[in-house]
């Protein structure tokens, strides 16, 4: 069997026959995970990379305890638990979905209660004094707001001089055509605010307000879409997964299959806020406390 019958054959497949033509992660590259399980790398977190991606996001910040770090659409505040817990930075969360009682339970939990900020908003509506944050940290979400021309000016007002926004998500090596296969438009029309890196460079330093250290395709994108898809089915059976999941996923697979050049990949981009950056009344209809 290979990747094309193992698409042929979803859902009715064995899970330990499936997972075997799927890539793992490798562990050893990421210490911090070492009391972590699989199932808890995982645990709660949208999209692919898990706490993987977000040890390599927070390593490129290079967080120091005691910073102030908005976990910007933080989903479930997974990633901000983990932030606190293992780098000692108070994280402040936002997200329009967020069940604040149970983060900060969560939180509590792992001994984080204090350093965790939950906060239940829109990323347009932040309420906090400018230049209060040391980093902006942002896992699979920049591209559902982030496109607009004005969100980074609004952002870096919340930013000190020399603050670091690190953003990581899925991305295309190039922008899409007429003539992209259709295979890979996942999660269509959402796949449409899905851009290249050099869109993404683009758009970040035409605001002059930022310098951009680095910007480009993660060096294990495909791992982390095969080990994504991975943990899926170990948690469940392919037979047993919702009609939804099982399609979601099969979608992925569709994609592994057809794709051998790193088309669908992740993008991982780190910029500096520049001195002395403000921006005018232009910005004013975004919502400032």
């Amino acid at each position: 069997m290979n990747m094309q019958s193992l698409v042929a054959a979803w859902p009715d497949i064995d899970g330990g026959v499936a997972v075997s033509f799927l890539k793992q992660v490798d562990r050893a590259r990421y210490p911090e995970l070492g009391q972590y399980s699989r199932e808890g790398i995982y645990r709660d977190i949208q999209g692919e990379g898990g706490l993987f991606l977000a040890c390599d996001m927070a390593r490129e910040i290079q967080l120091k305890p005691g910073m102030r770090v908005l976990d910007l659409a933080c989903g479930t505040g997974e990633t901000s638990v983990f932030l606190a817990k293992h780098y000692g930075v108070h994280v402040f969360t936002v997200d329009k979905l967020l069940d604040e009682a149970r983060l900060l339970s969560r939180a509590k939990e792992d001994g984080v209660g204090h350093l965790v900020n939950p906060k239940r908003g829109d990323v347009r509506s932040l309420a906090f004094p400018d230049g209060f944050f040391d980093a902006v940290f942002c896992m699979n979400a920049y591209f559902y707001f982030g496109t607009d021309d004005l969100y980074l000016p609004y952002l870096l007002g919340f930013v000190r001089d020399e603050g670091r926004i690190c953003i990581a998500s899925p991305c295309y090596r190039e922008e899409l055509s007429p003539d992209t296969p259709e295979e890979f438009l996942i999660e269509f029309p959402d796949c449409l605010a899905v851009h290249s890196p050099g869109w993404w460079r683009s758009h970040f330093e035409k605001t002059r307000g930022v310098d951009v250290l680095r910007c480009g395709l993660h060096p294990h994108s495909r791992e982390f879409w095969e080990d994504f898809v991975r943990n899926q089915i170990e948690v469940k059976e392919p037979r047993l997964m919702s009609r939804a999941k099982a399609d979601s996923m099969l979608g992925f697979l569709r994609v592994l299959n057809m794709d051998m050049t790193g088309f669908v990949s992740h993008l991982f981009l780190l910029a500096e806020k520049r001195h002395g950056v403000r921006y005018g009344a232009s910005i004013l209809w975004y919502s400032h406390p």
